[in-house]
């Protein structure tokens, strides 16, 4: 769906233009009203294209965290807090992703979500050694013995789920499916993949993620925003805080 622009409560513009002049120069950044919004939402089009692959619909997600954001007021917010002109790396990024391909590239966000299927083996079942899971897996994953024995190897696998799918007697099932949430990535002249907060939660735990995470931003009187997510007091409160819903 790509950059989702919030409505609602949202920066008040100076009249001056002085806050946000730079901004102004890039249409995402103001409404046609000419209010800012400073933040982004980006989505994959997981949903638009059909993807093989979406695990998750990203759109009512991002739907959910874009009215969070806007029930904070987080735009005017931000806009109170930083002083001067508000320059686009100042703003908060985020992205969700339909599955772990990633496409909206939330490894390199302020906030990213991304979709994920944990698969596990079903002892119950038959395996017949179709070798359709082999396959479908990119990671190389998955052995097949010749006794019918199917092992998932996870410390190659990135939940995507597609050798379930492909499984014609159920030998490899979903386990959990979820979300994972990352924070605190960037690109530029020290580029860093963000750091994973959580796996497997539900949208309720990334909603309430995301609100402490951005109450952080703010608390932090709008500093350069990956510096704040990235702060291992930071990642361990709010893992706590989901632990406890």
């Amino acid at each position: 769906m790509g950059a989702t622009h919030a409505s609602g409560r949202l920066a008040v513009v100076d009249p001056q233009g002085d806050k946000l002049a730079v901004l102004r120069k890039y249409e995402k950044y103001i409404r046609e009203d000419g209010q800012a919004v400073l933040y982004q939402i980006k989505s994959c089009k997981g949903e638009e294209v059909g993807c093989p692959f979406l695990i998750k619909a990203p759109r009512p997600i991002a739907r959910q965290m874009a009215d969070a954001m806007e029930e904070l007021s987080f735009s005017q917010r931000l806009y109170e807090k930083i002083p001067g002109r508000i320059l686009p790396h100042q703003t908060f990024k985020l992205a969700v992703a339909g599955c772990p391909n990633s496409c909206s590239m939330p490894q390199i966000k302020d906030f990213g979500v991304i979709a994920r299927e944990q698969v596990a083996v079903d002892p119950g079942a038959e395996c017949t050694l179709c070798r359709k899971c082999l396959k479908a897996c990119r990671e190389e994953a998955i052995t097949l013995k010749p006794d019918r024995t199917v092992i998932v190897h996870y410390d190659r696998c990135v939940d995507c789920g597609q050798c379930a799918r492909v499984c014609p007697t159920g030998s490899i099932k979903v386990k959990a499916r979820g979300h994972t949430v990352v924070m605190g990535g960037k690109v530029g002249r020290h580029p860093r993949f963000a750091t994973e907060l959580v796996r497997f939660v539900q949208e309720p735990q990334v909603v309430k993620a995301l609100e402490m995470a951005s109450e952080k931003i703010l608390g932090e009187g709008g500093r350069y925003i990956y510096e704040v997510l990235v702060k291992e007091p930071t990642l361990q409160e709010i893992r706590d805080a989901l632990d406890e819903t």
